[in-house]
């Protein structure tokens, strides 16, 4: 099934109100597989630190997060309490996150 979403806003909202501290951009999830659909992909700073304003212009493009291989960049986004990461399952994509430090949580297992 496919499911155009925007791969920034899609993060935005998994932010919600928390300042973004930084963001490392990685390859799609199958190595650089569909990196056509995303524009200016060789031109993004890969495996580097970068602000959230560096970071923005390269992660707003559309994006099939239904099933299918994935079509969005591999991320690592950090905030103040939250580490958030790309996760798929059978192709379904979305934004995880983690407590970024030690905390009473009840673990999940994203993905399936």
């Amino acid at each position: 099934m496919s499911v155009t979403e925007n791969f920034l806003e899609d993060i935005k909202k998994v932010v919600n109100a928390e300042e973004v501290e930084s963001v490392v951009i990685g390859e799609m999830g199958w190595g650089d597989y569909r990196k056509e659909l995303v524009p200016l992909y060789n031109d993004q700073l890969k495996g580097k630190l970068l602000s959230w304003e560096e970071a923005e212009k390269w992660l707003n493009y559309e994006y099939d997060s239904g099933y299918g291989a994935p079509s969005c960049n591999a991320i690592y986004v950090w905030t103040k309490t939250r580490v958030l990461f790309v996760v798929q399952y059978e192709g379904s994509t979305w934004i995880e996150e983690v407590p970024r430090n030690p905390t009473n949580i009840m673990p999940r297992m994203p993905g399936g």
